[in-house]
């Protein structure tokens, strides 16, 4: 009996030290992977510091411009393919109350069939696509009142659309221009001077 007594005395703390081992090494795995945690986040904000708030507003107007470029891009084209694929005129125009055309590209902008060729969409020709107003952090600048394209994808006239930052920082501004052929094109930088230029090498401006 007593032999039987001391083996199960020794299985008890044969577990138990099993047992405290393992809560061991859990605690030390835990310990390790929340130290990588905070040295990342460590790492994050020492790039944040690093950049300051300069460089943060930097990354942001470009991210708003890049962003309104994108969508007025997309809009354009696809003006243009509704133009050659419905074989009917595609008018692409700021409006508003999203059905008569204006002159302020910073309204939503609308694209719809223009059947009667009366430059304006009237309630029996529905509206394809829209884009909502332009954020107040930037500005759309068209001499354009309407970007109009033909069955065949060409356009009625060459067009161009300048963004820019509410702040008039010609570092970030961009021009889609739109040739008679209805091809669309970005502005570049060039000469890497940090200002992008239009197609005929003049830097662009917000003014």
């Amino acid at each position: 009996m007593q032999k039987l007594e001391n083996k199960k005395r020794d299985r008890e703390c044969q577990c138990y030290s099993r047992l405290q081992n393992n809560r061991s090494n859990a605690y030390t795995k835990s310990e390790g992977t929340t130290l990588v945690e905070v040295m990342v986040v460590v790492g994050i904000l020492a790039i944040l510091g690093g950049l300051g708030v300069p460089g943060l507003l930097s990354i942001i107007s470009k991210a708003r411009i890049t962003a309104e470029t994108n969508h007025i891009n997309s809009l354009i084209r696809f003006a243009r393919f509704t133009a050659i694929d419905q074989e009917q005129p595609a008018v692409l125009c700021p409006a508003r109350d999203y059905s008569v055309c204006e002159s302020d590209w910073s309204s939503p902008k609308i694209v719809f069939i223009d059947r009667n060729n009366n430059n304006e969409r009237d309630p029996q020709e529905p509206m394809l696509m829209s884009l909502h107003e332009t954020t107040k952090s930037t500005v759309v600048y068209s001499r354009n009142k309407l970007i109009r394209f033909y069955e065949s994808g060409i356009t009625a006239s060459p067009a161009s659309v300048r963004i820019c930052p509410e702040s008039q920082d010609e570092h970030y501004a961009r021009l889609l221009t739109v040739s008679l052929q209805g091809k669309v094109k970005l502005s570049s930088d060039r000469d890497d001077d940090g200002v992008h230029e239009n197609n005929s090498g003049v830097p662009l401006t917000c003014s």
